[in-house]
């Protein structure tokens, strides 16, 4: 269960971070949430699709794997890929939120102090400096913490613009893998290239001017990387 606390430089003043991969270290997950803020990056390796969460909303989201616990990015303790989704980089920390003595509410770092990367042996990478400064590991997480914070909102802003010009559409994966096995998939969508086209050219044009016109092409162009996850699937098996 997760223990979170305030991060500072007094409670925390020696506390490290082990930053290898492994699945001991929770990276043992066929994919993740992620962020507009950093789909210029996934796109490169990923397919990013939709997800339908319980309430009916979409997800934007990763695959690992075609299973439950399948990375198949992950190989020992090494990560495969040169990008990591912030989601799984930011581990052990997360973004809260406290209130300024003013009522403001301002974004605050936070740490897991039961996450299996918290390093009780000595090594591991220091959070903070001997005389109480940020480490270069902390400005690092920072930034990525940035990417999860400030791509909350703005997943929220794409997916409701999708949503309203109709352009999000089911998707089915269908793979026969080199042992013979079949694996047959309907719960994730996409951004349809072919609505995207028959859009009239003023939603296009504003699609275009808030950005979000490029986030749906890197969506689409990144469904190529399933090809790349079987590849890897099938070098295993």
């Amino acid at each position: 269960m997760a223990q979170y606390q305030l991060l500072n430089n007094i409670a925390h003043k020696d506390l490290r971070i082990a930053t290898r991969r492994g699945a001991d270290l929770g990276d043992a997950v066929g994919g993740c949430a992620v962020y507009p803020t950093e789909f210029n990056e996934l796109q490169k390796y990923y397919p990013i699709l939709l997800q339908a969460a319980e309430d009916g909303s979409w997800l934007t989201i990763v695959l690992f794997g075609f299973e439950a616990n399948e990375n198949l990015f992950l190989s020992g303790d090494q990560w495969l890929a040169p990008y990591i989704p912030a989601i799984i980089e930011r581990e052990p920390f997360i973004i809260g939120m406290q209130q300024r003595s003013h009522g403001e509410l301002e974004p605050v770092v936070h740490v897991d102090l039961d996450s299996p990367r918290i390093a009780n042996d000595g090594q591991g990478e220091p959070v903070f400096l001997p005389y109480g400064g940020n480490s270069p590991f902390l400005e690092r997480i920072t930034n990525v913490l940035s990417v999860v914070h400030e791509g909350v909102a703005e997943a929220d802003r794409m997916l409701s613009e999708f949503k309203r010009l109709d352009l999000i559409e089911g998707i089915t994966l269908e793979i026969e893998f080199s042992n013979g096995i079949f694996y047959k998939n309907s719960r994730y969508a996409t951004v349809s290239k072919e609505k995207l086209l028959a859009l009239p050219d003023t939603e296009v044009a504003a699609l275009h001017r808030s950005g979000l016109l490029r986030y749906a092409y890197l969506m689409i162009g990144s469904i190529s990387n399933i090809q790349q996850l079987v590849d890897i699937k099938n070098s295993r098996l």
